[in-house]
C-alpha cells in the first residue's frame, strides 16, 4: 500500500552522522514513508554547487521528465568532472551502506545517479510512484522560489496530504518501497526552479550515460 496518510504525532527527528559526507551537518526528520531533510549542504557548497549550473535551457513542459531529456543536465566524471568531484563521497560502500540503513533499501549494488535540475516556467510533473528501478530518491531545493514550487505528496485517493515546499537547502528523501505518490502541479511554477536530484538505481540502469 503506499500514498499512507501523515500523521504529525508520528513524526520524530534523527541527527545525521557527523562525517565527510554532503549530508554531514543535515537533519533528518522522518515522517512514515519519506523524510524531510534540513542544512542538506554547507553555504559554501550551496555557492559551489549554484555557480556550476548553465544557462537554463525552457522547453514545453510535457508532465515527465524523461520529456526534455535533450536539455536535462547530469553529473558524471566524464561530462562535468569538476563538478562530480562533488560527490566522490557518495560513490562509495560506505555511503552506500548509510543510504541502505537511512531507507532501509539495500544500495549496496547501486549506480549514483545524479540531476542538476533546473524547472522553468510552467514546469510540471504529473502524479506518478517512481520506476521499481530507482532505489532511493533524494532532492534539494536550491536558491530562492516560492514555497509552493516544492514537490506534493498524495495519498492513494489522489488527494493532497503534504506539501514538500521549495526552500533553499531543504529536501526530501524516500525509498522505492514507500510506493509514494508525488509530483508538481500545473500553474505552480512561475519562475527559474533550482534542484539537486540524486539516486542510487539498480546496477543494470539503461542509461548508462546519466551515471555519476
Amino acid at each position: 500500500m503506499y500514498g499512507i496518510k501523515w500523521e504529525p504525532k508520528e513524526l520524530n527527528v534523527m541527527i545525521i552522522m557527523k562525517s565527510n559526507y554532503l549530508l554531514r551537518d543535515a537533519e533528518f526528520i522522518q515522517h512514515h514513508s519519506w523524510t524531510k531533510i534540513n542544512k542538506a549542504f554547507s553555504d559554501d557548497l550551496c555557492d559551489s554547487l549554484l555557480n556550476f549550473y548553465p544557462d537554463p535551457v525552457f522547453v514545453d513542459y510535457v508532465g515527465k521528465r524523461d520529456g526534455a531529456n535533450d536539455v536535462r543536465t547530469f553529473v558524471t566524471r566524464k561530462n562535468t568532472p569538476e563538478f562530480a568531484k562533488l560527490f566522490a563521497d557518495w560513490n562509495t560502500a560506505v555511503a552506500r551502506l548509510y543510504f541502505t540503513q537511512v531507507s532501509g533499501v539495500d544500495c549496496m549494488k547501486g549506480k549514483l545517479r545524479i540531476e542538476a535540475c533546473q524547472d522553468g516556467p510552467g514546469f510540471y510533473l504529473e502524479n506518478h510512484i517512481d520506476i521499481p528501478e530507482k532505489l532511493l530518491t533524494l532532492q534539494i531545493y536550491l536558491g530562492e522560489g516560492d514555497s509552493n514550487w516544492g514537490t506534493s505528496l498524495y495519498n492513494n485517493d489522489q488527494t493532497l496530504y503534504h506539501l514538500v515546499e521549495f526552500k533553499h537547502n531543504t529536501g526530501y528523501l524516500f525509498s522505492k518501497t514507500a510506493q509514494l505518490i508525488h509530483g508538481v502541479p500545473r500553474g505552480v511554477v512561475t519562475g527559474l526552479r533550482r534542484s539537486i536530484l540524486i539516486n542510487y538505481v539498480v546496477g543494470d540502469w539503461n542509461d548508462i550515460d546519466q551515471l555519476y
